[in-house]
């Protein structure tokens, strides 16, 4: 049977995952009334939003947003960038890893606006972080790559730490498990005084995970390591690593084919899941435990399970997920013998592969354009920087000349400075031509992302519009045909109608989805209009600032 090993995994923001409060929650709470809008009133709401954060995400949220703020008002650098790496955090947990992106670049903006290397290569590293989250593993890689020389020559343990459990992690995702235990098993190493945090805890989970899945499996070292990590997630009471934690043991015995006890665990992450809202986590172990109920051949029960399931992926759009759901309720009416519904869940599940391949495929040619645009440009500023040192060396080399050739009299002096002035005048046109190239080479990738991007919405926009309005429309006119036509009982009429009445809200909402995707004024008559009509619309009493 098809199945999905979820690998989740927690690279804390950078500057949160090494920041620990000795104080507990209550006597941080009591220094709110009495605090002063300053550097200290920052960290004390970022210390409270970490008390928070593994149980309760948005209260954790409100903390980390109320230290952003003030940071930004008394212009605090560094406590915007420690808030970055916080909020981003649990953006990441909950799976928000654009809103995650933004925060950081922007973080990454504050520190380069004061030099700080320590919270530049902090930025990148969460940016990185990012990236692995998202699947943009090259991407990643090259953030990882800037921040790796700050590393090598640190002694701070906790920060080479988590550089090598992010270069574990990535080799995880790239499914070189032999390279991924040798950075895991260094960054486990460097936490050996460190017991109880939570950091050793992630380290020790990933590096279990990597355990489980290498060839051959090493199950005696991965078992150790999920039960360590496990007692060190319930010590600390972090529910978000304690569910990665319970999922992957479920999984690691799906693997090994003993469905009790990965029902066990499914069963006993499920209510953690729903506290913590992590709407991705129920999905996949409502799948997981579908396959227990087909196991045990109760059919009817593990199609609702899947459906379930399949609700959540739909909504949230987990394309691999719904990809998964549709498989497998195909197996389960294959099992079944009913061929039509076999036939027609396989024909949706193919319906999303291509799509998911179709987005790979889209952002593998707009990295490649984008890498190829880069390296290009990037060419042309060495070849002018290479020259211009080259002139640089003739304007040394004339007036040397010059100097020696002096006593020659008054006119071959003039006539050597009318040459040095050419050069320099040369070699400044060639600093202009190459900040121009520079100024392009960001054009040129900024402008590729953005096509990129118009393209996919214009593709959804007309698909949920001639695709899914359409069969709606039949769908609606079809029905009022029956109406028409078809005998009812008076007890169904009202019903009937109000099936009439919410399809017709269905299509009212397919069309406002489609036009918000990619409005028609901006299509034929530009930014501009479209701006206009979207203002026009906002309702400035109920519009909400952050």
């Amino acid at each position: 049977m098809k199945k999905t090993i979820l690998v989740l995994f927690l690279i804390f923001g950078f500057i949160h995952a090494i920041s620990q409060t000795t104080m507990n929650l209550d006597s941080l709470l009591s220094l709110l009334p009495e605090a002063k809008q300053d550097s200290n009133a920052v960290k004390l709401y970022i210390n409270i939003g970490e008390q928070y954060e593994t149980n309760n995400p948005e209260i954790a949220k409100q903390y980390y947003r109320k230290a952003g703020q003030l940071s930004a008002s008394i212009q605090y650098v560094a406590g915007f960038c420690r808030f970055a790496a916080n909020y981003s955090a649990v953006l990441n947990m909950q799976g928000d890893y654009d809103s995650s992106l933004f925060v950081n670049q922007k973080s990454l903006k504050a520190a380069q606006s004061i030099n700080n290397e320590l919270l530049i290569n902090k930025s990148l590293f969460n940016i990185g972080n990012c990236y692995n989250y998202m699947e943009q593993y090259e991407t990643a890689l090259i953030y990882y790559q800037k921040v790796a020389p700050y590393f090598e020559k640190t002694d701070n343990k906790a920060y080479k730490s988590l550089f090598f459990d992010v270069m574990h992690m990535l080799y995880q995702n790239l499914e070189r498990y032999d390279k991924a235990i040798f950075y895991g098993e260094k960054a486990l190493a460097l936490c050996h005084d460190q017991l109880n945090s939570n950091t050793r805890g992630t380290i020790l989970m990933n590096l279990s995970v990597s355990y489980s899945k290498n060839d051959p499996p090493e199950t005696e070292k991965a078992m150790a390591g999920y039960q360590e990590a496990l007692r060190i997630a319930k010590l600390n009471q972090n529910l978000y690593l304690e569910s990665s934690i319970l999922v992957n043991l479920a999984d690691h015995f799906y693997q090994l084919r003993d469905y009790e006890k990965a029902r066990q665990y499914y069963t006993e992450v499920l209510p953690i899941q729903i506290q913590i809202d992590d709407q991705k986590g129920i999905c996949m172990t409502k799948r997981g435990l579908s396959y227990y109920e087909l196991y045990k051949n109760r059919f009817s029960s593990s199609e609702e399970l899947l459906q379930q399931a399949l609700s959540i992926a739909q909504k949230n759009y987990f394309l691999n997920e719904e990809q998964e759901c549709l498989a497998s309720l195909a197996e389960v009416y294959m099992a079944q013998n009913d061929y039509p519904k076999y036939h027609y869940f396989a024909q949706k599940h193919d319906s999303v592969s291509n799509l998911i391949v179709n987005e790979k495929i889209l952002r593998a040619t707009q990295d490649l354009e984008l890498k190829y645009e880069t390296e290009k440009k990037q060419s042309q500023i060495l070849l002018l920087e290479k020259d211009k040192k080259l002139r640089n060396v003739s304007i040394i080399g004339l007036l040397i000349i010059m100097f020696l050739l002096s006593v020659k009299g008054f006119f071959f002096i003039r006539n050597l400075n009318r040459k040095r002035q050419l050069v320099e005048k040369d070699a400044e046109l060639k600093a202009q031509r190459i900040s121009e190239l520079e100024t392009e080479r960001q054009l040129t990738a900024t402008q590729a992302l953005l096509q990129g991007e118009e393209a996919e919405r214009k593709r959804l926009a007309r698909d949920l519009h001639d695709g899914l309005g359409g069969m709606l429309s039949v769908i609606k006119l079809n029905l009022t045909n029956m109406k028409g036509n078809a005998i009812l009982p008076e007890t169904d009429i009202p019903a009937f109608e109000n099936a009439l009445e919410m399809l017709d809200g269905s299509i009212r909402e397919l069309r406002r989805v489609a036009h918000n995707l990619m409005p028609e004024s901006l299509m034929r008559y530009g930014l501009k209009a479209a701006l206009s009509d979207f203002c026009g619309s906002i309702d400035i009493k109920t519009a909400l600032f952050w």
